[in-house]
């Protein structure tokens, strides 16, 4: 009788890989980004579309690796996969990321400012309702806000405590809005814990789909 292998995270991103945000250099830490990371990224995040894929959601989950073209002179603090519902891109729309850095591992719900109707539609519905959107939270479980510590990879993420409608109607209203929530996970999570993280993110995609 086969044992059944449980897939986990650090079958595909190694734990040693957050020493690379320690590197300084910008030329150093992008060839191991480039070399180490970005190639087990790209693997995971076609397992994780798969699995994803083999059950109903709001919509269907294309994967994308960050490549960091923009960048000359700073080094990213963190990389990132992207599981989106376009095969084009993701960042005009809400989509889940697995990302990498100097505070470990991360599974989170994005959406950039790009993302203007999606932004509007979940804004709009987060500013009116505030006590569903209490109640999801509630339900999820230690939900952080990534936003404050983008560029700081050792920082602490904040637990998410600000008030539902006044940030709802800046998501909706500001351009440069943004929305970046999630859970801090570990190297030995299984990838069946990941896809239910990020499945707890549903409510969200329906309502930036579709507004209110």
């Amino acid at each position: 009788m086969s044992v059944q292998t449980i897939e986990r995270l650090q079958d595909y991103l190694l734990p040693e890989w957050v020493s690379i945000f320690d590197i300084a250099d910008f030329s150093g830490r992008m060839l191991r980004i480039r070399g180490d990371i970005r190639p087990a990224l790209l693997r995971l995040a076609s397992r994780l579309a798969e699995l994803l894929n083999e059950s109903p959601g709001p919509r269907p989950w294309y994967p994308h690796v960050a490549s960091h073209m923009r960048r000359r002179v700073n080094p990213p603090p963190e990389t990132w996969l992207a599981l989106g519902p376009e095969k084009r891109g993701y960042k005009s729309y809400a989509h889940s990321g697995v990302f990498i850095g100097g505070r470990g591992l991360s599974v989170r719900f994005i959406l950039k400012d790009e993302a203007i109707e999606e932004r509007k539609n979940l804004g709009r519905w987060i500013s009116r309702s505030g006590p569903a959107f209490e109640q999801w939270k509630k339900k999820v479980g230690d939900l952080r806000d990534f936003g404050p510590v983008h560029d700081d990879p050792m920082a602490d993420p904040p637990k998410v405590e600000w008030d539902p409608r006044v940030f709802g109607e800046r998501l909706g209203s500001l351009k440069s809005a943004s929305l970046d929530i999630g859970f801090r996970v570990t190297f030995d999570t299984s990838l069946a814990g990941i896809v239910k993280t990020i499945r707890t993110f549903d409510l969200l995609y329906a309502e930036a789909e579709k507004g209110s």
